[in-house]
């Protein structure tokens, strides 16, 4: 199973709706720019990349998880700006940046190191938390993407951490098991 930990927006999601269908009707963001748009119930703000992990070790991961995570005070952070991701000059995503508030980090920094001691792997990427609004179809080597305008910060309290399974072929997101954050 293909596995990652992340949050679904909440409180923002109808802005980042209202968001998405402004761009995917700009000029600067036409058809001419190759975009698959991820659909609403794909969205979320991802914590840990697992990749492949055995059927059978799936209560050993939400064990060690979930007290990491419940010992974690709700976290408020602001989707800040629109970024091509990994960079603008490799892009693969059209993303909502947010901010790297210190709980965040913070949680990403503990859940990860829980997760390495009990012999699961993640990416060893520096973290860069985003939300994935669209990804590029086809040759990336063909788009020089457009400057993207600055937007207003909108303000989303992560407080459900969800262990997902990715399924590349039906390109969804199933939830498997949700961890709240403390109050």
């Amino acid at each position: 199973m293909r596995l990652f930990l992340g949050f679904p927006p909440q409180r923002a999601e109808r802005t980042i709706y209202g968001l998405c269908d402004r761009l995917s009707s700009s000029p600067e963001l036409s058809e001419d720019l190759p975009l698959r748009w991820v659909p609403p119930e794909n969205w979320h703000i991802t914590l840990v990349f697992l990749g492949e992990v055995a059927e059978r070790s799936l209560g050993k991961l939400v064990d060690t998880v979930a007290p990491v995570a419940g010992a974690c005070p709700g976290i408020p952070v602001n989707f800040e700006s629109l970024e091509w991701f990994p960079s603008p000059l490799k892009p693969r995503m059209l993303t909502l940046g947010v901010e790297q508030a210190p709980a965040l980090m913070t949680l990403q920094a503990e859940v990860s190191s829980a997760l390495r001691r009990e012999g699961f792997h993640s990416e060893r990427r520096a973290y860069r938390p985003h939300l994935t609004l669209a990804r590029l179809k086809g040759s990336r080597k063909l788009v020089a993407p457009p400057a993207l305008l600055p937007i207003a910060p909108m303000a989303e309290s992560l407080h459900e951490l969800v262990l997902f399974e990715s399924q590349l072929k039906e390109r969804r997101y199933i939830p498997l098991q949700r961890m709240e954050l403390a109050a």
